[in-house]
């Protein structure tokens, strides 16, 4: 829920009045460290509404408002008007809000990195790069305070021991973003990374560079068992042989229908075949098809029938040999239209939400679809 528009502006305008006056105190008393941050601090508050009329960035009015109040108290209670000489409990209050905030930083590039293909899956490879972005974000800011007071004197950092205080909590925050990163990427969850900064970063081919040279698909394949099932990777057994009773069975073409269905709705995803759900990997053989192009055959015709053809476009499929045993990948992308699968003269429409894939329906896929389309 957004907050209404008239709280949102004066809001907005009471921090932008406090900033600029703040400024004209600094300009009448000669405090060159307040000019400098007053007249910083003012520009960003900007920024949200720049964001939004050059590239039709929206941030929601609540998170726009609590990141504003947020520049308030640290850059003007905390730092202009002394509090942290007097309240060690403010100094590490906001300290330790700043590592949470570049943690979360760090969480979200990491993200986009993993969720375009540029580095490796691994949950624990991802924590030890969270960490190390969240600690060096707030190591560069205690050197940008260093500059300060050498260069104009400003008093930011007391003595060393305050120097290392702030380090050491940084340390605990960027720690405990690690660890929330490692289940992030573990789950395959989206919701601790932060959707604005997902969507800049991820717009800015300048800033990632190219997506990784591709790995050849036995390797693909074993990234992804390794990854485990998460929001954009499932595994199934077969694609139409129920393992237990040895017959075919529509509840497994079903269940395969389903999981693409909610990856075009979603954010995309992986779906391997021939692998059950402990990553081990059982082939294809027990399907009974006489080629790879009838296997392939069969599966494109189940799409064409259930979900559509103009989804096509936004699959891949590839069968791959795997210890003398095949497993067929299919690759989605994301569709910007909605997507039901239509099965037994109904239509149904799935999402995932971790690693499972969940049917939407009444005011749930209404405000789904007019969120998401």
């Amino acid at each position: 829920m957004q907050t209404p528009k008239a709280v949102h502006l004066i809001i907005t305008n009471l921090i932008r009045l406090i900033l600029f006056l703040t400024f004209i105190y600094a300009l009448t008393s000669e405090r060159t460290l307040v000019q400098v941050v007053s007249i910083v601090a003012l520009l960003i508050t900007f920024i949200p509404s720049t964001l939004e009329k050059l590239f039709n960035i929206k941030i929601p009015s609540s998170f726009e408002i609590i990141y504003l109040m947020f520049i308030y108290g640290l850059l003007m209670l905390g730092e202009l008007r002394g509090f942290y000489h007097g309240l060690l409990w403010w100094n590490i209050l906001m300290t330790f809000t700043a590592s949470l905030a570049l943690g979360f930083t760090g969480l979200s590039i990491i993200h986009v990195l993993h969720k375009t293909n540029r580095i490796s899956k691994n949950p624990l490879f991802a924590a030890i790069l969270i960490f190390s972005l969240s600690l060096s974000f707030g190591t560069l800011w205690e050197i940008f305070e260093y500059v300060l007071d050498t260069l104009i004197h400003s008093g930011l950092q007391k003595d060393l021991i305050d120097t290392m205080q702030d380090l050491s909590i940084n340390v605990l925050g960027a720690l405990l973003v690690s660890i929330a990163g490692y289940n992030h990427v573990r789950k395959g969850n989206s919701i601790l990374a932060s959707t604005f900064l997902t969507n800049a970063i991820e717009r800015s081919v300048f800033l990632l560079g190219p997506k990784r040279i591709a790995t050849n698909p036995e390797q693909r394949v074993l990234d992804l068992i390794q990854a485990g099932e998460s929001s954009e990777v499932e595994f199934k057994s077969s694609v139409r042989t129920n393992l237990f009773t040895k017959q075919f069975d529509k509840k497994m073409e079903f269940e395969i229908l389903k999981t693409v269905t909610a990856f075009l709705n979603t954010k995309g995803g992986n779906l391997l075949v021939g692998v059950n759900d402990e990553g081990e990997i059982l082939g294809l053989e027990d399907d009974k098809f006489q080629t790879d192009d009838k296997l392939g055959l069969h599966v494109t015709n189940l799409i064409k029938s259930h979900i559509g053809n103009e989804f096509l476009p936004f699959m891949k499929f590839g069968i791959i040999n795997m210890q003398g045993r095949k497993v067929l990948l299919v690759s989605c992308k994301e569709s910007r239209k909605r997507v039901f699968l239509r099965m037994n003269n109904e239509e149904k429409f799935y999402i995932r939400n971790g690693p499972a894939s969940v049917r939407l329906g009444g005011n749930a896929l209404i405000d789904y679809i007019q969120h998401r389309f």
